[in-house]
């Protein structure tokens, strides 16, 4: 699934960008148009980066820099933030927006509110879904602790659901 990470080391920095919904081919293609020419003149103090990017599930903008050829740096991020900022203007898929659900089920993606999620969930209405852990940080990370149990998620209820 990550092969196009496969020149990045264990350690490599990760962003992992979600969309509350599935991304179109139009908004695919101004992605792209933005994002393949970014990550090939990203640097950090006039430092090249080595970076990698793609798009995964047609949900995901997923990030990538080997620090070990050049550390990013607080003006290196910051560029990466005006690029989704400038992306989520154009798209409208709501990239900064850290509060949706996306399952997985059968390798297709689901995007929903926590209010839906919630809901599927009271109906018990999920089936075998996983989860994304979006918050990790590392490409060591990525590939064991990105695709969870549903059970794992931040917003997967550590009570007994009453109804929603």
């Amino acid at each position: 699934m990550i092969n196009q990470f496969n020149q990045m080391p264990p350690n490599a920095k990760v962003w992992i960008y979600a969309s509350d919904k599935i991304i179109s081919p139009s908004q695919l293609a101004i992605i792209n148009q933005k994002a393949i020419p970014f990550i090939q003149n990203w640097t950090a103090h006039q430092n090249q980066l080595q970076a990698e990017f793609d798009v995964l599930y047609n949900c995901f903008l997923v990030f990538i820099v080997n620090e070990s050829v050049h550390e990013i740096s607080g003006c290196g991020i910051d560029k990466l933030t005006h690029l989704i900022r400038e992306i989520d203007s154009e798209t409208n898929l709501n990239l900064l927006n850290r509060m949706g659900v996306q399952l997985l089920e059968n390798n297709e993606v689901t995007c929903l509110t926590k209010s839906e999620f919630l809901a599927k969930l009271a109906a018990q209405n999920l089936g075998n879904s996983k989860a994304f852990n979006n918050q990790v940080t590392t490409k060591k990370q990525f590939e064991m602790e990105w695709i969870i149990p549903l059970e794992n998620a931040w917003y997967y209820p550590k009570t007994k659901l009453q109804s929603v």
